[in-house]
């Protein structure tokens, strides 16, 4: 990862794991760059560019890790027992000079033959990337024992052509080589957190309340309406071992997106709160301060630590600062969602009756809500274009039922659809049933007459945007960050 540099290194008795990040020498407080960095707050990450919270100058080259280049960094050594117990925290600023980068891919293909890489890498690299891999496997089991909570949201990511145009998207897989990345900054976020309670100082921590009784309750019903058997969700032990159960079933989408809308959001703030998806009592964000403030503040309560001095900022100031940086993540969420989603509309408005493979991820009176199985696009197959049957809706089971032939749809179904419909202006996208799986026959295409006739009463178009007004509120509703 070009931001992130590790070593490890082992004992008889220890495992000894060694994270830094860099210094933040080059943002002195109070001055112009500074208050432009806490108006972003936030790096935003959009499909064609970054905006970032820093200028390039300083977030690409003079504090980003580069092999064969000395960087200012600030370090954090932890040392680990062979079971991932931390032992020993400390923090210090110092200088890096980092040997070699990798993709996630380079990674994830050494992993799947580490013996192919012996002669493509040093062997001290090639003994490094091994023992990385042990660690945060080690330190992910310790971790998901205590009930962490892993849900199965994969990222859109829009491919783009030589010249910026979108040429397709896919799904970001959430493999070893990011569960390593993944694993030590957690490690290295909970130990700095740790370190700064234990010399009583205030700062900003990352905080996630447990998820209110009403909502968790909603979501058993929900769960026992798909047939999932299961206790009283009230205890991250019980949502782990749903997300379990449901992991690789048709209903998997449908159950990790139901417990995410029943999260609360993950905020900065100075209360003592802690993490509940991460399952940690205290905890904050420190690796990333050329990309987000909140750890930048974080860099400079260490760097005051080390000199003796007091934290400037009291909780009524970090109060202020947290509300602040939360609202500056949530704008930045909302807009990469915006325009990843504006993205493939405008891609998918030049390919209508275009065919893909689907699969139900949402059912509702109105119709059924697919999503591209090569193509991540997320959209809607109204009930008036299923014109091969009269469909009633069936709210206990989340099935659409056919009354003459017996067709039913129900979440996790694989379907054949076309592109039917595209409005990028208001962020619609119709799909038009082409096969249903376990049907011989491709279903007839249909006159949009079809449309005019609605169960339930109203016009097509009326029962559409009731349907599409509803989706959008449930997922602005649902968006929760969990870290």
């Amino acid at each position: 990862d070009r931001e992130t540099s590790f070593a490890i290194w082992s004992t008889e008795e220890s495992e000894s794991y060694f994270y830094t990040r860099h210094y933040t020498h080059f943002i002195q407080e109070k001055t112009n760059l500074d208050r432009e960095a806490y108006e972003r707050a936030t790096s935003v990450y959009l499909p064609d560019r970054v905006i970032p919270m820093l200028p390039e100058t300083i977030s690409n080259h003079l504090a980003s890790l580069q092999p064969e280049r000395v960087r200012y960094t600030r370090s954090v050594f932890i040392e680990f027992t062979e079971d991932g117990i931390p032992l020993d925290v400390e923090s210090a600023a110092g200088a890096i000079r980092s040997d070699r980068r990798f993709h996630y891919e380079e990674v994830d293909a050494f992993l799947a033959s580490p013996a192919s890489w012996k002669k493509k890498l040093p062997e001290d690299v090639h003994r490094l990337l091994g023992d990385m891999h042990t660690l945060a496997m080690i330190l992910r089991q310790r971790r998901l024992s205590r009930g962490a909570l892993e849900l199965s949201m994969p990222e859109t990511k829009i491919d783009l052509d030589k010249q910026g145009r979108v040429s397709g998207a896919h799904l970001v897989e959430n493999t070893e080589s990011h569960q390593i990345i993944e694993e030590f900054m957690l490690a290295a976020n909970e130990a700095v957190a740790d370190l700064l309670q234990a010399h009583q100082l205030p700062f900003l921590r990352r905080v996630h309340e447990p998820p209110e009784p009403r909502k968790l309750r909603a979501l058993t019903k929900f769960v026992a309406e798909l047939g999932i058997e299961t206790s009283s969700l009230e205890s991250r032990f019980a949502l782990q071992h749903l997300l379990n159960m449901v992991a690789g079933q048709p209903q998997q989408h449908a159950v990790n997106f139901a417990l995410l809308r029943s999260l609360q959001r993950a905020v900065y703030s100075p209360l003592e709160e802690g993490h509940f998806a991460l399952a940690s009592k205290c905890y904050c964000h420190f690796t990333s301060p050329i990309r987000r403030y909140p750890d930048l503040l974080i860099h400079r309560l260490l760097r005051s630590l080390d000199q003796g001095r007091p934290a400037k900022h009291g909780k009524e100031a970090l109060h202020i600062l947290g509300t602040h940086c939360s609202d500056r993540e949530q704008r930045a969420e909302q807009a990469e969602r915006e325009l990843v989603r504006v993205k493939l509309l405008s891609y998918l408005s030049t390919r209508l009756g275009e065919e893909m493979d689907a699969k139900v991820t949402g059912v509702q009176d109105y119709g059924l809500f697919v999503q591209g199985s090569t193509l991540p696009a997320e959209g809607l197959v109204h009930v008036a274009s299923l014109a091969d049957d009269n469909y009633s809706f069936d709210s206990a089971a989340h099935t659409l039922s056919g009354r003459r032939k017996n067709n039913v749809f129900r979440l996790g179904n694989t379907l054949r659809v076309a592109v039917a419909h595209v409005d990028v202006d208001r962020r619609e996208l119709d799909f038009r049933l082409v096969q249903h799986a376990g049907r011989k026959n491709r279903v007839s295409k249909k006159s949009k007459a079809s449309r005019k006739t609605v169960r339930r009463g109203g016009s097509a178009a009326d029962t559409k945007r009731s349907g599409k007004s509803t989706k959008r509120r449930a997922k602005k509703k649902s968006r929760r960050s969990r870290r």
